[in-house]
C-alpha cells in the first residue's frame, strides 16, 4: 500500500470549479496551438505528443513522490492510468496528426463537443442527474459549437475530408476518458498522482507507434534548430500545469461539468490561430462564441441550483 496524507482545502468545490474550468480550458486552447506551431515547423506529431505527455507525467511524479501524495494499492493505481493513459493518448493522437491538415482552429473547435457527448453518456449510465437548464446549457453551446464546425467544413479541401473524419470522431473517446476516470476513480487517491500516472502510461502507449511510424531516429527531430525544441519544453510545460488542473476538476465537479473546458478552449485557440496563424475565421463566427459562452453560464446556474436544491 502508498500511503499518505490526504490532500485538504478549505475553498468549496463550488467556488473553486469556475476557476480551474477556465485555467484548464485555457492551457487546452495553449496547447492546440502549440501542437499547430510544432506542426507548422515539419515536428515529428507522434513523438512530439510522446514527449510531451512522458514529460509532463515525469514533472507530476516527482511532485507527486516529493510531497507523498499517493493512497491505494500499486496494482489499482496502475490499471487505472493504463486505462485513464488510453483513454487520453487516443484522442490526442488523433487531435497532434489532424492539426497540421486542418488547422488549430477547427481542432479546437471539434473540441467543443465532449459536452454534450459526455453528458448523454453520463445520463444514460445514469452518472448524472437530468436537469431542464443544464440540457439547455449544453444545447445552446453546441448549437455555437456546430455553427463553426459547419462553417468551416465549407472551407475545407477534398484532401482534408479524412482529418474531418477524425477530428469529428474525438469527441466520442473523450466523453468515454470523462466518464471513466469518474467511474473507476480509485478509493482515497488523489488528483496528483492520478494525472502523472495518466500521462507517463499513455505517453508510453505512444511510443512504440511513434518509433514505427516516425522512426527510432525521429525523435531527435525535437532538439534541432531554435524552434522545435523551444515548443517541445512549452508543450511539456503547459501540460503539467493543464492536468493538475484537469483532475482537480475532475474531482471537485464531475464528469459533465469538466466537459465544458473544450468550450474553453476553444474560445482561446480559434481567434489566436485566426490573429496570428494566418487561419481564415469561421463565418459567424461572434454569434458562435455567444452561443458557447451562453451555454456555459446556463450549464453553470443549472450545477449551482440543483447543487442548493440537494
Amino acid at each position: 500500500m502508498i500511503d499518505t496524507n490526504s490532500d485538504k482545502s478549505f475553498v468549496p468545490p463550488e467556488m473553486m470549479a469556475p476557476g480551474l474550468l477556465f485555467a484548464t480550458g485555457s492551457l487546452l486552447g495553449v496547447s492546440i496551438i502549440l501542437s499547430r506551431l510544432a506542426a507548422s515547423g515539419s515536428a515529428p506529431m507522434l513523438w512530439f505528443l510522446t514527449i510531451t505527455m512522458i514529460g509532463s507525467g515525469a514533472i507530476l511524479a516527482g511532485v507527486a513522490l516529493s510531497r507523498r501524495r499517493a493512497q491505494g494499492s500499486l496494482r489499482t493505481l496502475l490499471l487505472y492510468g493504463l486505462g485513464a493513459g488510453a483513454f487520453q493518448a487516443v484522442p490526442q493522437a488523433m487531435a497532434y496528426l489532424s492539426v497540421g491538415h486542418v488547422g488549430a482552429g477547427y481542432v479546437s473547435i471539434a473540441f467543443a463537443f465532449p459536452l454534450l457527448v459526455t453528458y448523454v453518456m453520463a445520463l444514460v449510465f445514469r452518472m448524472e442527474a437530468f436537469s431542464v437548464s443544464r440540457a439547455l446549457g449544453v444545447a445552446v453551446a453546441l448549437a455555437g459549437g456546430l455553427m463553426l464546425v459547419l462553417a468551416k467544413f465549407d472551407g475545407l479541401s477534398e484532401d482534408a475530408a479524412i482529418w474531418v473524419l477524425v477530428v469529428s470522431a474525438i469527441p466520442v473517446v473523450i466523453a468515454g476518458g470523462n466518464l471513466y476516470r469518474t467511474r473507476f476513480w480509485p478509493v482515497g487517491a488523489e488528483p496528483l498522482p492520478l494525472a502523472a500516472l495518466m500521462l507517463l502510461l499513455g505517453g508510453l502507449m505512444l511510443l512504440p507507434f511513434a518509433a514505427l511510424t516516425e522512426g527510432v531516429s525521429g525523435v531527435a527531430a525535437l532538439w534541432r534548430g531554435p524552434l522545435i525544441p523551444l515548443l517541445t519544453c512549452a508543450s511539456v510545460a503547459v501540460f503539467a500545469l493543464r492536468f493538475v488542473t484537469y483532475f482537480k476538476l475532475q474531482h471537485v465537479a464531475g464528469p459533465v461539468y469538466l466537459s465544458q473546458i473544450s468550450t474553453v478552449g476553444a474560445a482561446l485557440a480559434t481567434p489566436i490561430a485566426v490573429l496570428f496563424l494566418g487561419e481564415v475565421l469561421p463565418e459567424n463566427f461572434a454569434i458562435a462564441i455567444l452561443l458557447i459562452v451562453a451555454g456555459v453560464a446556463l450549464f453553470e446556474y443549472g450545477r449551482r441550483r440543483q447543487q442548493k436544491t440537494d
